[in-house]
C-alpha cells in the first residue's frame, strides 16, 4: 500500500504542477493581450495622425492647385496681350534705332570722361595713402599726449 500513497502524491504533485504551469500560461496571455492592445491602441491613434496629416496636405495641395489654375489663366491672357502689344511696339522699336545710334555716341564720349575720372581718381587713392601714412604716424603722438596728460591730472 505504500506505493499507492506514492502514486496518488505524485498524480497530486502533477495536477498541482499542471495547475501552476496552466496559470503561468493564462498569465502569459493576458500580458501577451494586453500588450497587443496597447500596440493596437497606438497604431490606430497614428494611422488616425497619418489621416489628419494627410487630410490636410490634400487640403494645402487642392488650394494650390486651383490656384495655379487661376494663374495659368491669367497667365495665358497676359501672354497673349504681351504678344500683340510686341508686334504693336515693333514700329517704335524701328523709330528708336535713331536714338540708339545718338546714344552710342554720348556713351562713347561719357567712356572717354570715365577714363579722365579714373586716372584722377588713382591720383587721389595715392593722395590717400600718402595722408593716410601721415595720420598713422600721428598715432603714437597721440598716445603720448594722453599719457602727459594722465601724468598732469595725475600730479595735480
Amino acid at each position: 500500500m505504500p506505493k499507492k500513497r506514492r502514486r496518488s502524491t505524485s498524480s497530486r504533485d502533477l495536477v498541482h504542477g499542471q495547475a501552476i504551469i496552466l496559470e503561468e500560461i493564462r498569465s502569459q496571455n493576458r500580458v501577451t493581450i494586453e500588450a497587443i492592445e496597447a500596440t493596437r491602441t497606438a497604431l490606430e491613434a497614428k494611422i488616425d495622425q497619418v489621416d489628419r496629416d494627410s487630410k490636410a496636405r490634400d487640403s494645402v495641395l487642392e488650394a494650390a492647385v486651383r490656384q495655379n489654375s487661376t494663374d495659368i489663366q491669367k497667365n495665358s491672357t497676359d501672354i497673349r496681350k504681351n504678344s500683340k502689344d510686341i508686334r504693336n511696339n515693333s514700329a517704335d522699336i524701328r523709330k528708336n534705332s535713331a536714338d540708339i545710334q545718338k546714344n552710342s555716341a554720348d556713351i562713347e564720349k561719357n567712356s572717354a570722361d570715365i577714363q579722365r575720372n579714373s586716372a584722377d581718381i588713382r591720383k587721389n587713392s595715392e593722395d590717400i595713402r600718402v595722408l593716410t601714412a601721415r595720420v598713422e604716424a600721428l598715432g603714437p603722438l597721440d598716445q603720448r599726449v594722453s599719457a602727459i596728460e594722465r601724468r598732469l591730472a595725475g600730479g595735480a
